[in-house]
């Protein structure tokens, strides 16, 4: 163990740099602002993309159990699966910490098995199989190398819009039912808070506008979908094709 080294040391070294670590258990300065922000940004990350792993869950889980996927949106699901792939390939091109954009691998595992669900449930059982293979392939083009850099750049940079139309998609079907059908809200909460840690971190870590841009559209638009569950927390869909 190396000088101002403790057992420690290497746990807090994957948050924080060894300056930082220095200042904090040397130094014993607890209140450096940079290294706060930095400490603050790691934890965030990690926490978000630990998150990330079950973020999707609930929903897997109510569309299970529903057996149905009831005021979902295929083309929502699909955009947002174009969307997290572009982070993923974008960010492995950038070597981005880990930290600042785990969750989009994550994520993509969970959405593709939703779209799957959504093809077994509406009896296109061809689909559930050929679905994960075609994406496979898909996702080892981006990021095996084959793709030029220019080419992900031009996907990342629509990634808002991809994002901001599937949203748009689930919002507005939302509204056009008068319920939110199987939505799971704590997905839908979880996806908020996650967006708007992202805009710390994003800031903290990369600086890098797109991204930026993209969680902020994101934060706004998984609002919108918190307060439609909230607002038709008690309308069911049966109860609404009773009254039709």
């Amino acid at each position: 163990m190396a000088v101002g080294e403790f057992f420690f040391t290497p746990l807090v070294l994957l948050l924080v740099p060894k300056y930082c670590h220095d200042e904090f258990f040397i130094k014993f300065n607890f209140f450096d602002v940079p290294c706060l922000k930095i400490a603050l940004s790691k934890t965030l990350g990690y926490g978000i993309v630990a998150g990330s792993s079950i973020i999707k869950i609930p929903q897997i889980i109510k569309v299970i159990q529903a057996s149905s996927v009831e005021g979902l949106s295929l083309l929502s699901f699909l955009l947002e699966l174009v969307a997290l792939t572009a982070t993923a390939s974008y960010s492995i091109a950038k070597e981005f910490p880990f930290s600042s954009c785990g969750e989009s691998f994550f994520m993509s595992i969970q959405t593709v098995l939703l779209i799957c669900l959504y093809f077994y449930y509406t009896n296109k059982a061809l689909l559930v199989l050929l679905f994960p293979v075609l994406y496979g392939g898909i996702f080892y083009v981006l990021v095996s190398g084959l793709t030029p850099m220019a080419v992900l750049v031009q996907l990342v940079s629509l990634q808002i819009v991809f994002l901001g139309v599937s949203r748009l998609l689930q919002i507005v079907a939302n509204f056009r039912n008068g319920h939110t059908g199987q939505l799971s809200f704590i997905m839908v909460l979880l996806l908020f808070l996650g967006a708007m840690a992202r805009i710390f971190t994003t800031i903290q870590e990369t600086g890098d506008k797109v991204m930026l841009l993209t969680f902020l559209v994101s934060t706004v638009l998984n609002g919108t979908l918190v307060f439609q569950v909230l607002f038709y927390w008690n309308v069911k869909p049966d109860s609404k094709k009773k009254q039709a």
